[in-house]
């Protein structure tokens, strides 16, 4: 259950759909993010700034995207379909969509991985449940849907919201083409990354009880920080021939 909360946070985290939403929300959410396993809580938070083409991802936790690179911040640029990787101090390095790709697929051919068998469709009506439960966070009105688990009794409650609205561009693509084929579980992303809706609270629980949960505790859409859709003048751009470079020297 954690494995299926934090992949649809990652995806969230870490499509390019041919047209555009209306109504497309500009602003920022933040989110804490509450580990209440192992008998050790953690807190992490995810900071999410949109605009008209552009996403930024934010944490103050480094994430493992692959091996040889390492990120704190993600910039989605769906008007120049690419992903802008901040790496260090005014550097960041720039991957295209389609290098994305190519290097998942050179991954698996080197690691002997077979290529993932077509999955069966994921059972909406069996598996994901509207309660008829409303409540209003940060100023924004609610509904529940719980996802149903066959693993440790478990599920996922996510509250959704259809005041905000957000084009999600390259990452539903990349989930789709990349991201789902690489985990077993059936997750069904459109739940959480939709055209229509926007997850403000997501709670996971086994057995009753609660193990992950993912709260927006900022809401912003006047006087957030524009410039992180933007690449500063000075920032050094990487490009995929060093991060091949770097993978490289890390099997050394």
């Amino acid at each position: 259950m954690k494995r299926i909360l934090l992949s649809i946070l990652i995806s969230i985290c870490l499509s390019a759909l041919p047209h555009y939403v209306q109504a497309q929300f500009e602003g920022q959410i933040d989110f804490l993010i509450h580990n209440y396993q192992d008998g050790n809580p953690e807190v992490t938070n995810l900071d999410m700034t949109f605009a008209k083409d552009r996403i930024y991802l934010g944490s103050q936790s480094t994430l493992d995207v692959m091996s040889g690179l390492s990120t704190n911040g993600i910039l989605v640029r769906n008007d120049h379909q690419d992903f802008v990787f901040m790496t260090g101090h005014n550097e960041a390095l720039k991957v295209a969509k389609s290098d994305i790709d190519g290097l998942v697929n050179l991954i698996n051919r080197v690691q002997g991985k077979a290529e993932p068998e077509e999955k069966t469709p994921f059972r909406w009506d069996e598996k994901v449940v509207e309660t008829g439960n409303t409540k209003t966070i940060n100023g924004y009105q609610t509904r529940e849907f719980v996802l149903k688990s066959d693993e440790n009794n478990g599920s996922v409650s996510v509250w959704l919201t259809d005041q905000i609205k957000v084009n999600w561009g390259l990452l539903n693509e990349v989930w789709h083409t990349t991201g789902s084929k690489q985990l077993g579980e059936e997750i069904p992303i459109e739940l959480v990354m939709n055209r229509n809706s926007f997850p403000l609270l997501i709670e996971a629980f086994e057995d009753d009880v609660i193990v992950l949960r993912a709260e927006s505790v900022v809401v912003n859409t006047r006087n957030f920080d524009r410039s992180k859709i933007e690449l500063s003048s000075d920032l050094k751009l990487l490009g995929f021939a060093d991060l091949m470079m770097n993978m490289f020297r890390q099997r050394r």
